[in-house]
Protein backbone atom coordinates (compact mmCIF):
# COMPACT_ATOMS: atom_id res chain seq x y z
CA UNK A 1 0.00 0.00 0.00
CA UNK A 2 1.16 3.58 -0.51
CA UNK A 3 3.22 5.39 2.08
CA UNK A 4 0.28 7.71 2.86
CA UNK A 5 -1.99 4.71 3.47
CA UNK A 6 -2.94 5.58 7.09
CA UNK A 7 -3.73 9.17 6.09
CA UNK A 8 -5.79 8.08 3.10
CA UNK A 9 -7.73 5.56 5.17
CA UNK A 10 -8.55 8.27 7.70
CA UNK A 11 -9.50 10.65 4.89
CA UNK A 12 -11.74 8.05 3.22
CA UNK A 13 -13.45 7.50 6.55
CA UNK A 14 -14.00 11.22 6.99
CA UNK A 15 -15.19 11.90 3.44
CA UNK A 16 -18.79 11.11 4.39
CA UNK A 17 -18.82 14.28 6.51
CA UNK A 18 -17.06 16.48 3.91
CA UNK A 19 -19.00 19.52 2.76
CA UNK A 20 -21.16 19.05 -0.32
CA UNK A 21 -19.07 21.62 -2.21
CA UNK A 22 -16.10 19.22 -2.06
CA UNK A 23 -17.78 16.76 -4.41
CA UNK A 24 -19.04 16.86 -7.98
CA UNK A 25 -20.99 14.39 -10.14
CA UNK A 26 -18.89 12.55 -12.74
CA UNK A 27 -20.26 12.79 -16.28
CA UNK A 28 -21.16 9.37 -17.67
CA UNK A 29 -20.60 7.68 -14.32
CA UNK A 30 -24.18 7.30 -13.08
CA UNK A 31 -24.12 7.89 -9.26
CA UNK A 32 -20.35 8.41 -8.83
CA UNK A 33 -19.06 11.59 -7.19
CA UNK A 34 -15.56 13.04 -7.57
CA UNK A 35 -13.71 14.41 -4.55
CA UNK A 36 -10.60 16.51 -5.24
CA UNK A 37 -9.73 17.15 -1.62
CA UNK A 38 -10.01 14.79 1.33
CA UNK A 39 -10.04 15.72 5.01
CA UNK A 40 -6.60 15.33 6.57
CA UNK A 41 -4.73 15.09 3.25
CA UNK A 42 -2.63 18.08 2.21
CA UNK A 43 -3.04 19.07 -1.42
CA UNK A 44 -5.08 17.28 -4.04
CA UNK A 45 -6.24 13.74 -3.28
CA UNK A 46 -8.65 12.66 -6.00
CA UNK A 47 -11.17 9.95 -5.19
CA UNK A 48 -14.46 8.75 -6.69
CA UNK A 49 -17.28 7.33 -4.59
CA UNK A 50 -20.71 5.80 -5.07
CA UNK A 51 -22.96 4.78 -2.20
CA UNK A 52 -24.99 1.61 -2.06
CA UNK A 53 -27.41 -0.07 0.32
CA UNK A 54 -25.05 -2.99 1.05
CA UNK A 55 -21.62 -1.42 0.48
CA UNK A 56 -20.19 1.89 -0.65
CA UNK A 57 -17.48 1.80 -3.32
CA UNK A 58 -14.54 4.14 -3.60
CA UNK A 59 -11.79 4.35 -6.19
CA UNK A 60 -8.47 6.17 -5.95
CA UNK A 61 -4.94 5.98 -7.33
CA UNK A 62 -1.98 5.12 -5.11
CA UNK A 63 1.38 6.94 -5.23
CA UNK A 64 2.35 4.81 -8.26
CA UNK A 65 -0.89 5.91 -10.03
CA UNK A 66 -2.33 2.39 -9.75
CA UNK A 67 -6.03 2.01 -8.96
CA UNK A 68 -7.18 0.94 -5.51
CA UNK A 69 -10.75 -0.33 -5.21
CA UNK A 70 -12.33 0.20 -1.81
CA UNK A 71 -15.51 -1.15 -0.22
CA UNK A 72 -16.79 0.33 3.01
CA UNK A 73 -19.71 0.65 5.37
CA UNK A 74 -20.21 2.81 8.42
CA UNK A 75 -21.07 -0.24 10.55
CA UNK A 76 -17.89 -2.17 9.68
CA UNK A 77 -15.72 -1.20 12.60
CA UNK A 78 -12.38 -2.36 13.91
CA UNK A 79 -11.11 -3.96 10.70
CA UNK A 80 -7.34 -4.43 10.58
CA UNK A 81 -4.72 -6.49 8.78
CA UNK A 82 -5.05 -8.41 5.53
CA UNK A 83 -7.44 -11.08 4.29
CA UNK A 84 -8.19 -13.15 1.24
CA UNK A 85 -11.50 -11.98 -0.17
CA UNK A 86 -13.69 -12.94 -3.11
CA UNK A 87 -14.71 -10.38 -5.71
CA UNK A 88 -17.30 -11.28 -8.33
CA UNK A 89 -17.86 -8.87 -11.21
CA UNK A 90 -21.35 -8.95 -12.75
CA UNK A 91 -22.06 -12.43 -11.39
CA UNK A 92 -18.95 -14.08 -12.85
CA UNK A 93 -17.04 -16.57 -10.68
CA UNK A 94 -15.31 -14.73 -7.85
CA UNK A 95 -11.61 -13.95 -8.07
CA UNK A 96 -9.62 -14.45 -4.87
CA UNK A 97 -7.73 -11.28 -3.99
CA UNK A 98 -5.54 -10.08 -1.13
CA UNK A 99 -7.19 -7.13 0.62
CA UNK A 100 -6.06 -4.71 3.29
CA UNK A 101 -8.56 -4.10 6.07
CA UNK A 102 -8.55 -0.79 7.91
CA UNK A 103 -11.21 0.70 10.19
CA UNK A 104 -14.38 0.25 8.14
CA UNK A 105 -12.71 -0.22 4.74
CA UNK A 106 -11.59 -3.11 2.53
CA UNK A 107 -8.89 -2.02 0.05
CA UNK A 108 -7.89 -4.05 -3.01
CA UNK A 109 -5.20 -3.20 -5.58
CA UNK A 110 -6.86 -3.17 -8.99
CA UNK A 111 -3.95 -2.65 -11.38
CA UNK A 112 -3.93 -6.14 -12.95
CA UNK A 113 -4.88 -5.50 -16.61
CA UNK A 114 -7.54 -8.25 -16.84
CA UNK A 115 -9.17 -7.20 -13.55
CA UNK A 116 -9.09 -3.53 -14.49
CA UNK A 117 -10.64 -4.21 -17.90
CA UNK A 118 -13.55 -6.12 -16.30
CA UNK A 119 -14.00 -3.46 -13.61
CA UNK A 120 -14.23 -0.69 -16.22
CA UNK A 121 -17.38 -2.34 -17.66
CA UNK A 122 -18.81 -3.62 -14.36
CA UNK A 123 -22.35 -3.00 -13.21
CA UNK A 124 -22.21 -4.89 -9.91
CA UNK A 125 -19.54 -6.18 -7.54
CA UNK A 126 -20.20 -8.97 -5.07
CA UNK A 127 -17.70 -8.87 -2.20
CA UNK A 128 -17.22 -12.06 -0.17
CA UNK A 129 -15.47 -10.93 3.01
CA UNK A 130 -14.52 -12.81 6.18
CA UNK A 131 -17.61 -11.27 7.84
CA UNK A 132 -20.24 -11.55 5.09
CA UNK A 133 -21.30 -11.01 1.48
CA UNK A 134 -22.12 -7.58 0.12
CA UNK A 135 -23.26 -6.30 -3.28
CA UNK A 136 -22.38 -2.89 -4.72
CA UNK A 137 -23.71 -1.18 -7.83
CA UNK A 138 -20.79 0.29 -9.76
CA UNK A 139 -22.18 1.24 -13.19
CA UNK A 140 -19.91 3.96 -14.56
CA UNK A 141 -16.75 2.75 -12.80
CA UNK A 142 -14.72 3.16 -16.02
CA UNK A 143 -15.73 6.82 -16.31
CA UNK A 144 -15.01 7.29 -12.59
CA UNK A 145 -11.52 5.85 -13.06
CA UNK A 146 -10.90 8.19 -16.00
CA UNK A 147 -12.11 11.14 -13.89
CA UNK A 148 -9.72 10.43 -11.01
CA UNK A 149 -6.82 9.92 -13.45
CA UNK A 150 -7.59 13.30 -15.05
CA UNK A 151 -7.99 14.91 -11.63
CA UNK A 152 -4.60 13.60 -10.51
CA UNK A 153 -2.95 14.75 -13.76
CA UNK A 154 -4.40 18.29 -13.64
CA UNK A 155 -2.14 21.08 -12.38
CA UNK A 156 -2.82 21.95 -8.78
CA UNK A 157 -4.07 25.43 -7.98
CA UNK A 158 -2.39 27.34 -5.20
CA UNK A 159 -4.17 26.77 -1.89
CA UNK A 160 -6.22 29.72 -0.61
CA UNK A 161 -4.05 32.22 1.25
CA UNK A 162 -0.77 31.01 -0.30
Amino acid sequence: MPRQFPTLVLALGLVAIAPAAAQAPIAGAENWLLFERLPGVEGRACMARTNGPEADTMLLLNNDREPILVAGRADWGGLAGTAEIGLSIDGAPAATLEASLAHNLVLVPAAAPDLLQRLRRARTLDWTLPFGRFRAGVTGLGAALDAIAACNAAPQAEPPGA
